[in-house]
């Protein structure tokens, strides 16, 4: 497919930065659609001098929307919130967001339109806020641009991410470290990198139109286990603990009144519930993607949180 000009809705973002430069790394053009462009300049360095440029567009305004995918060949949805603040709420962002990002691309001709969301997406009553609007966004993409490619990520670490972070700073400052349950719910994390690659192959491959893409790593873990491989890589020794998950939910209650809550419960519901691609689904193998091991890629960016610090040479890798 002769695609050219791309539009990524959340271009700034740690899926969408990924998503941008191996979309430059392949010759595209790309707008970056952001509510603060001012604050996207270093977008600009993903790709070639005027390869990548950030416009504005708020996700509760559809004439910016339509205004930024204008042109587009393609459009690449990477819009999320973790936890709700003032308008931007689950609703406002993921499900009404991605009808006006849908809409918009439809009436701007566009060969091609991907939206990440992530595993369990698909299950609309889950009691989970978050997960809910995830929900209804697939359904509205779906609705309004029935060729949609749906990407549904497990995990996704890299080194901005707010998952094996947070472990490892939590490990720097706790004496122990709290496992939410009894650890086992099961998790398969995904790299940043790989994501932005299966987003990049999608968009020039039409077979996966109207498809619906599962992305896991090479290996299940649970969360006990994901803990225990953050505190080896940072050479932390700390207890692990399981904590109820019902106090917990109530302390997550108060810390949501923060202005950045460490942890919410719409997030601790997530820690106690498997999080792994479905037997049989497509995943990143159809999208021509040999995916990374977390062990990896962890010890590049956990490394600074280590004991010794990040320049001791005598650390194992």
């Amino acid at each position: 497919m002769d695609i050219r000009q791309v539009t990524v809705f959340g271009g700034t973002g740690f899926i969408g930065r990924y998503v941008v430069r191996a979309l430059a790394a392949r010759g595209m053009r790309i707008r970056v659609a952001v509510r603060r462009p001012e604050l996207a300049d270093f977008t600009r360095i993903a790709g070639d001098v005027g390869q990548v440029m950030a416009v504005r567009a708020n996700l509760r305004f559809p004439a910016s929307v339509a205004a930024a995918a204008a042109g587009s060949d393609a459009v690449v949805n990477a819009v999320g919130i973790p936890y709700e603040r003032g308008r931007q709420r689950y609703k406002a962002v993921h499900a009404d967001g991605a009808r006006h990002i849908a809409e918009a691309s439809a009436k701007a001709g566009a060969q091609r339109l991907i939206h990440i969301s992530g595993i369990g997406a698909q299950q609309p009553r889950t009691g989970n806020a978050f997960v809910e609007s995830k929900a209804q966004a697939e359904h509205e993409m779906n609705r309004a641009f029935p060729g949609v490619t749906i990407l549904r990520p497990s995990v996704v670490f890299g080194p901005e991410d707010r998952f094996f972070n947070r472990l490892a700073s939590a490990a720097q400052m706790a004496p122990f470290m709290p496992v939410f349950g009894d650890g086992l719910a099961k998790f398969q994390p995904v790299f940043v990198g790989d994501v932005a690659d299966a987003v990049a192959n999608a968009i020039v491959d039409r077979t996966t139109a109207s498809g619906a893409y599962e992305l896991g790593g090479p290996r299940v873990y649970t969360y006990r286990e994901l803990v225990e491989l953050t505190l080896r890589i940072t050479q932390r020794q700390r207890r692990l603990i399981s904590l109820p998950v019902w106090p917990a939910k109530v302390g997550a209650f108060f810390a949501e009144f923060l202005p950045v809550p460490p942890i919410t419960r719409d997030q601790i519901d997530l820690m106690i519930r498997d999080n792994v691609t479905t037997s049989g689904r497509p995943g990143l193998s159809e999208l021509g993607i040999t995916p990374h091991s977390a062990e990896a890629i962890l010890p590049m960016y956990l490394d600074r949180y280590r004991v010794s610090g990040r320049y001791d040479l005598t650390a194992p890798v």
